[in-house]
């Protein structure tokens, strides 16, 4: 749970207690701080403090000001110091005990935060501004005992449509050596309606403030209405562990799938990932990934590969959006000679958007593009296959209640290769309930 400061509350007690020299309390350039506060315009409001922080650090109204501008813009270490300079020379002042407090809670210090807010209490308050630390320190409390578990689970239901179910060329015939050849239907482009249901568990296990081990079940069947032959179940299972170091992240796992078609094991893959992420400030980020996997199949083993790639990724997150850009390269060499012409290497490049209008109402969208060179000739066709594929995808989702939502998806792929037959494009979509719980 999230801790917003109460916006009527803080312009009323800013400067209660904090006695200052009359020369900076009158000055233009704190009372413009001040004013920028009140409006809410913090980004604003930070701006000028850092202006003024050669001249006017360690004057309590100028900290405790700094320190509110420093929380809502999210410079959380900024804000503990400058509210510890002002309880250096006021140890009693109650709005940067509070404030101190809620900073704690931010930098998911909830010990400290609820150690900070329990001995305010023990202070004589106005019977509002107790209310409102009881309040706030149930709610750190809340988030101190989801710090040693949070196990989540959703059960979903989806209904759509495939225009390409098998991944068929949109011709229904290709020239070999200048003759034509007439290709049968499974080679051709097939639609098809779905019924998909899933389950997924993300279990979350905080071992301290800044170490923090997750595992991820994901179960999915989707059966159609005609393709009974591409009907397929999926399994993933993933365990990892998450060390927060200053302003990086390391992110490291192992991750197991499985995949039936039709009713019989089709693929099996297992493998290692980890992202390196470095927070540039409250607004940027820059991740660094890569995986390393094996992929088994079960059917014909002149498909059996490895998987490895890295990427890049810079993101911008704002209040109501997320901005993610990523770059990387993928190698996927074949495990066995005569699988050589299914060996490749491609390129790729995506840009995602994920944007909240309110609580109940999110979009997001996301376009990839991937360059895709095989290392081989084709056996029949002889010829090396050279090959670009354009995916976009569009979702809505709708949170109708704390336990319910709706979410409706439209993904288009369009593949364009040297050899005619492995040419295709393909719209899915479809709307689905999820019931998380």
């Amino acid at each position: 749970m999230q801790l917003l400061l109460h916006r009527a509350f803080i312009p009323v007690v800013l400067l209660v207690g904090l006695h200052t020299s009359a020369a900076l309390a009158a000055t233009t350039p704190l009372k413009k701080l001040q004013s920028t506060l009140e409006q809410g315009q913090y980004e604003q409001a930070y701006a000028l403090a850092q202006a003024q922080f050669d001249t006017a650090a360690g004057e309590p109204a100028f900290d405790f000001l700094y320190a509110r501008a420093a929380l809502e813009t999210g410079h959380y270490n900024e804000a503990v110091f400058a509210l510890e300079r002002v309880l250096a020379a006021k140890p009693n002042h109650q709005p940067s005990l509070y404030l101190l407090g809620l900073t704690y809670n931010k930098q998911k210090n909830y010990s400290q935060a609820a150690t900070t807010l329990n001995s305010l209490l023990n202070t004589p308050l106005s019977d509002e501004f107790r209310q409102r630390v009881t309040r706030a320190l149930a709610a750190i409390e809340g988030n101190l005992a989801s710090l040693i578990q949070e196990l989540k689970h959703r059960v979903s239901l989806a209904l759509g449509h495939d225009s390409n179910v098998n991944s068929g060329t949109t011709d229904d015939r290709i020239v070999i050596g200048g003759l034509p050849i007439l290709l049968d239907e499974t080679s051709r482009e097939a639609s098809d309606s779905f019924a998909r249901a899933s389950y997924r568990f993300d279990g979350r296990w905080q071992q301290t403030q800044h170490q923090t081990w997750r595992a991820n079940l994901q179960i999915s069947d989707q059966r159609h209405q005609d393709s009974d032959e591409f009907d397929r179940t999926q399994l993933s299972a993933n365990l990892s562990y998450i060390q927060d170091i200053a302003a990086f992240q390391l992110h490291m796992g192992t991750q197991l799938g499985v995949m039936s078609l039709d009713s019989a094991t089709y693929q099996q893959d297992a493998g290692v990932f980890s992202a390196l992420r470095y927070a540039i400030n409250e607004h940027w980020a820059a991740t660094i990934n890569m995986s390393a996997f094996n992929l088994n199949n079960v059917r014909d083993s002149a498909l059996d590969s490895r998987l490895y790639t890295s990427g890049l990724a810079l993101s911008r997150a704002a209040r109501n959006w997320l901005l993610r850009l990523s770059a990387g390269y993928t190698w996927q060499p074949a495990r066995t000679p005569e699988g050589e012409h299914f060996a490749r290497d491609y390129s790729h490049f995506s840009a995602s958007l994920v944007y909240r209008l309110n609580d109940a109402h999110r979009l997001n969208a996301k376009v990839q593009y991937r360059d895709i060179e095989h290392r081989a000739a084709h056996p029949f066709f002889l010829q090396v296959r050279d090959e670009t594929l354009h995916i976009a995808h569009l979702g809505w989702h709708y949170q109708i209640t704390p336990a319910w939502s709706l979410e409706t998806k439209l993904a288009y792929y369009d593949k364009d290769s040297s050899l005619q037959l492995y040419s295709y494009d393909r719209t899915e979509w479809s709307l689905g309930v999820h019931y998380d719980f």
